[in-house]
Parts: structure tokens; C-alpha cells; sequence
């Protein structure tokens, strides 16, 4: 609505005092309503002056006189005269503090006449709460701020930009209300320019403002990853993306959701939406949330970031025990993923059930491993490894446990035998930890004093030997040795006694005998009065020189052994006799014994000697029995292949091979188990058969030799200058075939001369195809095979 001013002029008549007329004579009131922040002008004329002296005054909203004072005024409200007859109003800005009546007045024979001006300042529409870009979040309903205030509730209206502007009224998809537009299921096309309008309607003012609506989206997060895998070893470098869309784009912020051990510090660094760890450590693990943050809202994702670290031995030390006591040995370590602990001892296991072990999980990094001795003892003494293993690696850590113990003897009592020019030491040998302290006594009897003191100076000389040489009296008795440390004492017994050598054997028997030797079963003494048999010795020869030489053949066994002779001659009769043997020496021998080899036989069963080794190699061995004295002049064999557990007979294989002690099993089939048969053979017959079941060797694959490479070669070679050959022939009538063919018909055409030369008048000479000249001066002459012509004495010519 525009804006009406009504402007009246007043004439006022200003008269002399004594003589006075009123500019004018009546009362009257206007009405102005003036938008704030107007200016408002006003006259007031004196209509009727009649004399020199005009009477007019303006007067404010309290009845003040507004003093005249013109332009330039710091005063908001001013008079100023225009000239005699116009007294004029003026205010610069018209506000709702200084609406009210302004009048303006004369006075006509003391009596006062008015003209009011009702000048009353209104405010204009204006938006408050209103931004001029607004965001909605799509699929949503979304109010359009756009709030209005006036003298009165202004009346809003919407238009939304097009290529026309379009009326927007309330319908399904749009509610006008005074705090703005609502608009329901926020989708992208509700994107563009709407325009407020505020209608004032008693004031006729009208406001409006473009608001651009954008519609956002909320954020939704793709992807986050670990670059290059959320699994690392530590010390390494990775980074961790967080890859969202949304608008407006939005903004990322990452946490770690769950807290570092110890209060350590965080150890990474965001750039935009990525956060890096230069060197990564233990504490770093854990999970990490990024939130990805617009206008429309957030959202969030976590990642497991997983650190490995490899096993550390952080307790296994060496440990104390002491005997029949209690410990435990520790070994603790730490990684991740938490290692798994072994504990080897590097001694020899043993079965101890007073022995138990445990382990328990410290935390989600740390582990320990015990092993507790109930009662520990000696064997539990040495070196102990600890093994932590994960899945980065494997460590190991050495530590050793000693055991304190009291001195141990392993006999306690033990004989030991002296016998002139035998030098002895009597040994205190003892185990203890720690080492112990060796005292000696001696407890023998009927020995003269000077023998006693020298005793007792060589026990304080000598800790835990006693020397014994016998240059003087002989020193036979019982010793006794304590050895002692702070965990007790033990004792050994030594007696020392006389030794002499073996009693003469009583027991000999024969338990075999062949054409070429004899095994016998010796018994030892039973009272032995000084060391313990060691061996037999023996002496022998036949029977028929026994007592002519006292040289005999000697032969010795050490106890245990196969009590045998060999190298006998056959069918004889042997003497022979027996001694025991000790450290002292021989004993006395025995009463001679008779026995008698067999005839000559057959060979002994022979021996296999197979071994792994050989086998491989494909040698399987044997060898011949020494109880034959006739030569072996070959042997058979037999071989048979088993097939699925089943001897398969009917491929039996039999060879007779001349005197060897090996077979060779290259020849056979490889991978595959074989019965064998030997027979050893001689003058007089067969041996008994000797089997075996032998598994032959796997035969890797054969290469083809040089020579063989060289052979196909030439072979392939005269294919091909056999084949050019051919093609000559065929092509050209050239080439080696073909000049075999034509020798062949030329020597054909030979031959049907020959047969008509009966005479042989056209056989060849073998020395020259020209004439001979003899000696008697007579001309040869023959048929020339390049002429065709035959000249001589029996030519036609």
C-alpha cells in the first residue's frame, strides 16, 4: 500500500497586542501512520494575516514548545521557518519513541486555537529466524524456516523458482505455518530457490527473501581398511582409511574405542580421513571407530587393528634346589598372540611322578609356565630350555638348576686287590654339591708301627688317594673314607686284600665238533681268592705230538665269548687244556682233554650278511662257515618273487654262480620282495639251504647315455641321405642307388659273354688288358674289353 501524507498549511494572523487576529480560528486533528525509520515534514501557514506581528508555535508530544532551530541540528525533531506566514515541522526519523501529537498552535483574544497532527511510526514486516541457505536431509520431512513479525501477524506465502514461479498452497507434500514451509519426503528434485513473502495488511507493507534449499544426505560410510593389512609386526607402518559419502561431504573423526594399557599415549596422526602409524607398537592394538559427521548427521564403523609381536623370555633363571626338597623353575614370557611354552631338559628323561606341571595366562600378552619338583634329587640337576613359539616366532632361553646334596658314595663297600709290584691307589671317589671335605681311617690289624705312622703320613698328604707301592710291608687291611659337606656325610669302605691268580678250571665240556673245529662250555673257579676271571687261555695239539714238543698252539677267549677253535685237520685226534685268567695272571692248568674232529663233510650253511647299506647299493651278501675245510666250488640260488603276500613259485628263478659272497639285485625287479634260497656246494655235496626275504631297491629313472644319444643320431642322419638318395633316383636317375642299379645290368651283360666264351678266350687278365710280349718273341693276344675286339693267335683276325 503506498504511503499517503496530507500536508495542510496554516496562515496564522499575528496582530499587534493591542490588535490581534488568530492565524486561525478553529480546531482541528490529523492523522499520519508513518513507517519507522520515516521522515515526517509539516507547515503550519497563518491563513488570515493581517498585521505585522504573526502568532504561530509547535508544540511536542509532552506540550513542549519546540524551539526553532533549522537543519544542522543534532535534534531529531526541529522548526524552522519558511517564511512569515509558514512556521514548518520536521522530523528525520520517525520512531515509535517519539510517536504522539505534534500541534501546532495560535491564540485569538487570549483564546488558544489548535491543530493536532496524530503522527503514529509502525514497523514493517521482517523475517527473524531465517537463513537464506537451508539443508534438508533427504527422505525426510523438513520444515523451511521462515518466521515473520509486523504490527501484525504478517500473512506468509511461498513461490518456488522455476523457469516460472510456482505457488506453493497447502496440499499432501507441502503445510504453510508461520514458522515456515513443511515439506514432506525430502527427495533431490525438492532442491532450488523459494521465495517468503510476509504480507502486512493493515500497513500495506510486504517483505520477502530467496531462500536456496539444498537437500543433504546423510553419511554412509563405504569402507574402512587398514593400508596394507589391519594385521602388522611391530615397528612397522601402517594407515587406516575411512572412505564416506554424503551431503554435504562430510567430516571424519576417529577414536580408539578401547583404551591403551598403561595409560599410554595414542600413537597416531589424522590427515583429512586417515590416520597413520609410523611405527606401530603392542599398545596400538585395539579397535578404532571413524565417524563420518554432516549437517544431515553421523554414522560410524569400527576396525580391529591386530599387532604382532614376536615371543620375549622375560623369567627363567637359574635356580638352587636342594635334595629331597621342593622347587619350581619359571619361565615367563610375552608376545602376541600369546606364545605357547615348552620346557626341555637336556639330560636324560626320566620317569618322575613327583614332577607336575601347569601354565596360566597372565593377560591377553603374557603367559607363564611352571614345572615343580615335589622332591628333587639328584637326576634333576642340569641344563633346562624354555621355548616360547607364536605365530611370528620362536625364541628359546637356557638355564641350569643345581641340586645340593649330601656326599654319595656309588659303593659303598668295594674289595680292591694288591699283589707284589702292583702299584695301588686307594681312591676316595665321591659325588657332592658342594664338594666335601675327605677324612681317611685305617682299621687294620697286626702291622708293625712304622708301617702305621707311614700309613697315616700318606692319608694326610694325599685328600682322597692313598698310595700303595709295597716297597715296604705290605699294607692290607680295611680303609675307611668320609666324605662331608653341609648337607651331611657319607662313608666307603675299602678293603684291600691280597690278590693271587685263578684256581685251576674243573668244569670244560665239548658242545660241538666239526671236521674243522670244536666249541666248548667253559665254567670259571667258583672261590676265586683275589680279582675275578677275566678270560680263558688255552693250549692244544694233536695228540700224536702233545708229548713230543712242549710248543703247542695257544688260543685265548675273554669271558663271554664263543669258547671255539677253528682250523682243525679233519678226523684227528687233539689234547688240549685250560687255564682261568685274572688281572693277577694265569692260573694253574687244567687236566688234559681228548676229542677228535669229524671226517671231511659238506658245507656249513652259509651266513647272510645283509645290511641296509648293501641292500641300497643292490649287493645282497653272504658269507661261508669256517667249520668246512674243503673249498666251496660254487653256489646255488634261488630266487622267487612274493606278490601281494603270496610266494609266486611258478617264477621261480635258479642260477648257479661260481664261488663269490654276493648276488647281484640290479637284475631283478625294483620295489619288490623276493624269497631267496642259498646252497653252498663242494666235493662232497650240498649245504643245508640258507633263506632270506630281501626287498630290492627302488631304481631311479635311467638317462640315455652319449654313445646311445650318438648311435640315434647317426641312425637319423643315413635316414635322411637315404631318403635325398631315393628322391635323386626317382627325380634325376641319379644318385647311389641308381648307380648300383646300373653296375647290376652291366655286370648281367658280362656274364652272357662268359657264357659264350667256352674257352675262356674272353676272360680277363689280371695284369693288364694289353698285349704280353714273351720271352720267345711271340705276341699274346686277347680280347679288349674297351674295344670289343680280339687280336692274337686265336683271334678270327
Amino acid at each position: 500500500m503506498k504511503e499517503k501524507n496530507f500536508v495542510f498549511t496554516i496562515i496564522v494572523m499575528v496582530f499587534v497586542p493591542h490588535v490581534c487576529f488568530a492565524c486561525f480560528t478553529d480546531n482541528q486533528e490529523y492523522e499520519y501512520r508513518l513507517k519507522t525509520g520515516s521522515t515526517f515534514y509539516m507547515e503550519c501557514r497563518c491563513e488570515q494575516p493581517t498585521s505585522s506581528r504573526i502568532m504561530l508555535q509547535w508544540l511536542d508530544t509532552h506540550d513542549q514548545t519546540i524551539e526553532p532551530s533549522g537543519p544542522g541540528t543534532k535534534s531529531n525533531v526541529y522548526t524552522e521557518w519558511w517564511d512569515e506566514v509558514t512556521y514548518s515541522l520536521y522530523i528525520t526519523n520517525i520512531s515509535k519513541s517519539i510517536s504522539g501529537n505534534y500541534k501546532c498552535v495560535t491564540d485569538y483574544n487570549d483564546q488558544i486555537h489548535y491543530r493536532t497532527y496524530d503522527v503514529e511510526a509502525y514497523d514493517p514486516p521482517y523475517f527473524v529466524n531465517t537463513k537464506e541457505a537451508q539443508y534438508v536431509v533427504s527422505g525426510a520431512d523438513a520444515l523451511i524456516n521462515c518466521e515473520a513479525r509486523g504490527e501484525t501477524d504478517p500473512l506468509i506465502s511461498w513461490h518456488k523458482d522455476g523457469n516460472e514461479p510456482i505457488e506453493i498452497t497447502d496440499d499432501s507434500k507441502y503445510e504453510i505455518s508461520g514458522l515456515g514451509l513443511l515439506i514432506r519426503n525430502i527427495t533431490d528434485e525438492d532442491t532450488g530457490i523459494y521465495k517468503c513473502t510476509a504480507n502486512d495488511f493493515e500497513t500495506g507493507e510486504e517483505v520477502n527473501i530467496d531462500i536456496k534449499v539444498e537437500v543433504i544426505t546423510k553419511p554412509e560410510i563405504e569402507e574402512v581398511t587398514a593400508i596394507p593389512d589391519n594385521v602388522a609386526f611391530e615397528g612397522a607402518s601402517i594407515a587406516m582409511d575411512c572412505s564416506a559419502r554424503g551431503i554435504p561431504p562430510p567430516e571424519y573423526t576417529w577414536r580408539k574405542v578401547t583404551q591403551n594399557e598403561n595409560g599410554s599415549k595414542i600413537n597416531y596422526e589424522q590427515v583429512f580421513n586417515r590416520i597413520v602409524f609410523e611405527n606401530i607398537t603392542a599398545s596400538d592394538r585395539g579397535i578404532y571407530e571413524c565417524i563420518a559427521n554432516n549437517s544431515a548427521g553421523s554414522v560410524s564403523k569400527q576396525i580391529e587393528l591386530k599387532v604382532l609381536v614376536p615371543p620375549t623370555i622375560t623369567q627363567f633363571n637359574n635356580v638352587t634346589a636342594i635334595e629331597d626338597g621342593t622347587v619350581q623353575v619359571v619361565c615367563k614370557a610375552s608376545g602376541i598372540p600369546i606364545p605357547k611354552i615348552n620346557l626341555l631338559f637336556l639330560n636324560e628323561e626320566t620317569d618322575d611322578h613327583s614332577i607336575v606341571w601347569d601354565s596360566k595366562n597372565i593377560s591377553d600378552t603374557e603367559t607363564e609356565f611352571y614345572l615343580s619338583f615335589l622332591r628333587v634329587n639328584r637326576q634333576h640337576e642340569g641344563s633346562y630350555i624354555c621355548n616360547a613359539s607364536n605365530d611370528v616366532e620362536s625364541v628359546t632361553s637356557e638355564m641350569h638348576m643345581s641340586v645340593l646334596y649330601k656326599p654319595h658314595f656309588s659303593k659303598p663297600t668295594v674289595n680292591v686287590w694288591g699283589w707284589d709290584s702292583n702299584p695301588v691307589n686307594l681312591t676316595c671317589d665321591y659325588e657332592s654339591n658342594p664338594p666335601s671335605n675327605i677324612t681317611w681311617r685305617y682299621q687294620g690289624s697286626n702291622i708293625s708301627t712304622n708301617v702305621q705312622l707311614e700309613i697315616n703320613r700318606r692319608i694326610i698328604e694325599n685328600e682322597n688317594k692313598v698310595p700303595i707301592d709295597f716297597n715296604n710291608e705290605t699294607m692290607y687291611g680295611v680303609y675307611e673314607c668320609t666324605a662331608t659337606n653341609d648337607y651331611g656325610e657319607a662313608k666307603k669302605i675299602i678293603v684291600f686284600l691280597e690278590g693271587f691268580p685263578p684256581p685251576p678250571i674243573r668244569n670244560v665240556s665239548i658242545q660241538n665238533v666239526t671236521s674243522t673245529s670244536v666249541t666248548f662250555s667253559i665254567e670259571g673257579p667258583e672261590e676265586i681268592p683275589g680279582p675275578n676271571v677275566i678270560g680263558f687261555t688255552s693250549e692244544y695239539d694233536l695228540a700224536e705230538n702233545y708229548n713230543i714238543t712242549n710248543i703247542h698252539v695257544n688260543r685265548t677267549w675273554a669271558v663271554g665269548n664263543l669258547y671255539r677253535i677253528n682250523k682243525l685237520k679233519p678226523n684227528s685226534s687233539y689234547l688240549i687244556k685250560f687255564a682261568a685268567v685274572n688281572d693277577v695272571g694265569a692260573g694253574a692248568w687244567s687236566d688234559s682233554m681228548e676229542f677228535v674232529t669229524l671226517e671231511k663233510s659238506t658245507p656249513e650253511e652259509p651266513i647272510w650278511e645283509t645290511d641296509s647299506e648293501s641292500i641300497s647299493e643292490g649287493i645282497l651278501k653272504w658269507r661261508k662257515s669256517d667249520d668246512t675245510d674243503e673249498q666251496i666250488d660254487f653256489y646255488y640260488i634261488r630266487y622267487c618273487p612274493v606278490l601281494d603276500l603270496v610266494l609266486q613259485y611258478e617264477l621261480c628263478n635258479l642260477e648257479m654262480i661260481e664261488p663269490t659272497t654276493q648276488f647281484d639285485l640290479n637284475k631283478l625287479e625294483s620295489n619288490t620282495t623276493y624269497y631267496f634260497e642259498l646252497v653252498a656246494h663242494n666235493s662232497l655235496g650240498n649245504s643245508t639251504v640258507a633263506t632270506n626275504y630281501i626287498t630290492t631297491p627302488v631304481k631311479e629313472p635311467s638317462t640315455i647315455s652319449a654313445a646311445a644319444v650318438l648311435g640315434i643320431v647317426v641312425v637319423i642322419v643315413f635316414l635322411v641321405l637315404l631318403l635325398l638318395d631315393l628322391i635323386l633316383l626317382l627325380w634325376r636317375k641319379q644318385g647311389i642307388i641308381a648307380s648300383c642299379v646300373n653296375k647290376k645290368k652291366k655286370v648281367k651283360q658280362a656274364d652272357k659273354l662268359d657264357e659264350r666264351d667256352k674257352k675262356g678266350l674272353l676272360r680277363d687278365n689280371a695284369e693288364s688288358t694289353e698285349a704280353k710280349v714273351p720271352a720267345n718273341g711271340h705276341k699274346e693276344y686277347e680280347y679288349n674289353k674297351t674295344t670289343g675286339v680280339i687280336t692274337g693267335k686265336h683271334s678270327a683276325v
